[in-house]
């Protein structure tokens, strides 16, 4: 008996180790898929270019398949030349991460048929090999615009954008509709920064703002300095593209923040899978129902019923019940260029 019994715990060792073995010989056959992201700034930015990275990173982690390498401060007159570098050391997924990237993507991707080129916060198809990727942020930033016009008391909210393209407007548009949605009274004063990222130029526009009378700051730009802005005037922040609360810890509110880990898993498991043509116009656009956008937990300076507010709407976007720009196509969304009646500031 003890004989059989020894035998049977030997058997179902080996089984175990025999298949153990059999899927670390399957893992290591299993071909790579090389994928590369172009960031246009730094990591170190702690917006746009950070949260892109660890995007990168947890998709490689969801995706033991991928090889992945990314480069910082790829778009700029070089960027042609660093995507084919990219192509042609056999890369099948080049994301392209910034809107910028739109004019080299036309002209790069036609010469790599074989390669998939995605723009990230891009608008159209620049070739039948490229497709685009981006976060419904106005959804997010909807949602910021009700805690700043439920906590400001001067009724003047400052914003520093960036530039003036769709994207930007149309997230200044989602937020002065938040804040006109708990208070009418509210303006939401804009001034143009002129650059993506420019930690000198992005403060000095936060200062500007809060020497206007703005009681709450936030922004549309890849640093954290109208942060330090707000934190060194005692005025409340509210973050874009990332939690920012470390840089300003005393008046946080809230923020609003790129995920992009699920649309890039997306997009290269369709790449794998054969399946990347089959996507409606190759474009992917999430929002907070799909994971692509999100809050920043709120600090303690937002009181409870202003995060019900929040939590609810959040909830109605979420189920499809609620639309902050009602009966408008994505194609229209894209090519939003207006302000609403409680912006204060000028279109160029």
């Amino acid at each position: 008996m003890k004989k059989a019994t020894k035998i049977a715990v030997t058997l179902v060792l080996a089984a175990v180790l025999l298949a153990v073995v059999s899927s670390f010989l399957w893992e290591e056959r299993e071909p790579k898929l090389k994928v590369t992201v172009l960031h246009i700034g730094p990591i170190g930015d702690y917006g746009w270019t950070y949260e892109g990275h660890l995007g990168a990173q947890a998709m490689a982690e969801e995706l033991p398949f991928v090889e992945l390498s990314e480069r910082e401060e790829a778009c700029g007159p070089d960027a042609p030349q660093i995507m084919r570098e990219y192509a042609e050391a056999g890369n099948k997924v080049i994301f392209c991460h910034s809107y910028n990237f739109g004019e080299y993507i036309e002209e790069v991707a036609p010469n790599y048929p074989d390669v998939i080129f995605m723009w990230g916060a891009g608008v159209d198809k620049k070739a039948p090999n490229a497709g685009i990727y981006f976060g419904r942020m106005y959804e997010a930033r909807f949602l910021t615009g009700i805690v700043a016009g439920s906590l400001t008391e001067t009724n003047k909210i400052g914003y520093a954008a960036a530039l003036p393209t769709s994207e930007v407007v149309r997230g200044i548009d989602a937020f002065a509709k938040g804040v006109a949605s708990v208070n009418p009274d509210a303006k939401v004063y804009v001034e143009w920064i002129g650059e993506w990222y420019n930690p000198k130029k992005e403060k000095e526009t936060a200062l500007s703002l809060i020497d206007r009378g703005c009681d709450v700051i936030t922004h549309h730009s890849d640093s954290y300095a109208p942060g330090e802005a707000a934190e060194e005037r005692g005025v409340n922040y509210i973050s874009f593209g990332s939690d920012m609360r470390r840089f300003a810890p005393h008046v946080f509110l809230t923020g609003t923040v790129w995920n992009w880990a699920p649309v890039m898993t997306d997009i290269v498991k369709a790449v794998r899978e054969g399946a990347w043509d089959e996507y409606p116009g190759q474009d992917w656009w999430y929002g907070p129902a799909e994971g692509g956008v999100k809050l920043a937990p709120f600090s303690d300076l937002v009181p409870e019923d202003v995060r019900e507010m929040v939590d609810e709407k959040k909830q109605a976007i979420i189920e499809g019940e609620f639309e902050i720009f009602p009966g408008m196509t994505d194609e229209e969304l894209r090519e939003i260029y207006y302000f609403e009646s409680n912006v204060v500031g000028e279109l160029p």
